[in-house]
């Protein structure tokens, strides 16, 4: 077994045991088992292996942050606007790292493999759809997040019988979860179709 493919596995199962431990949506148990099941499925081509380990990687970080904001920021933050201060901007930085983590996958091929693995390093037609999504992600979590704060002006300083109108300004509020589900279950697909690509197109190598 390679370094990429044993972190690759053991990132996911963590990721997958944290999101159910945790009683997630439904789409995020489903979007960890698949991330999981891919690693099995890419076990021969550490490319893949290494997209896959980046969103295992933040699925866990995931995890760690909602459970700390459950347990210990909400409790002690009054009020849903604040709360959703915390939970959208957590939200945002988390999609960015990912986005961030996409960008450099070629620096972390360096440091996982010290640059022993020649597949690691070769184009996966995958890359610039899964940049796009994480793209996506990031624009429902800030528009979420500055919806927030448009909904709660008072709390910033407005007058209240002007804040009063953007009280039912609720859209990203009220479909966060279905917004970031399609493209998450579109990164999922786009990574199995990637994989599939590559193994079609050359033997893979290690």
């Amino acid at each position: 077994m390679n370094s990429v493919f044993n972190l690759a596995l053991l990132t996911s199962f963590c990721a997958a045991v944290l999101v159910a431990l945790m009683s997630a949506p439904l789409i995020e148990i489903i979007m960890t088992a698949l991330l999981l099941a891919l690693v099995f499925f890419s076990k021969d081509d550490q490319n893949s292996q290494l997209l896959t380990f980046c969103f295992a990687v933040v699925f866990v970080l995931s995890s760690i942050v909602v459970y700390i904001l459950e347990t210990v920021v909400y409790p002690s933050v009054n009020g849903g606007f604040f709360q959703n201060i915390y939970a959208f901007s957590s939200q945002l930085l988390l999609s960015m790292l990912l986005l961030f983590i996409l960008k450099h996958r070629m620096t972390v091929a360096v440091l996982l493999t010290r640059g022993k693995s020649a597949s690691v390093f070769e184009k996966n037609y995958a890359e610039g759809p899964l940049y796009l999504l994480v793209m996506v992600l990031v624009f429902v979590d800030f528009m979420a997040l500055m919806e927030n704060f448009l909904r709660n002006l008072e709390h910033i300083g407005v007058r209240e019988e002007t804040a009063r109108t953007f009280w039912e300004v609720t859209f990203f509020y009220d479909y966060f979860a279905y917004l970031k589900a399609v493209p998450m279950l579109l990164c999922v697909t786009i990574l199995y179709v990637g994989l599939i690509v590559r193994t079609k197109r050359q033997p893979i190598q290690g």
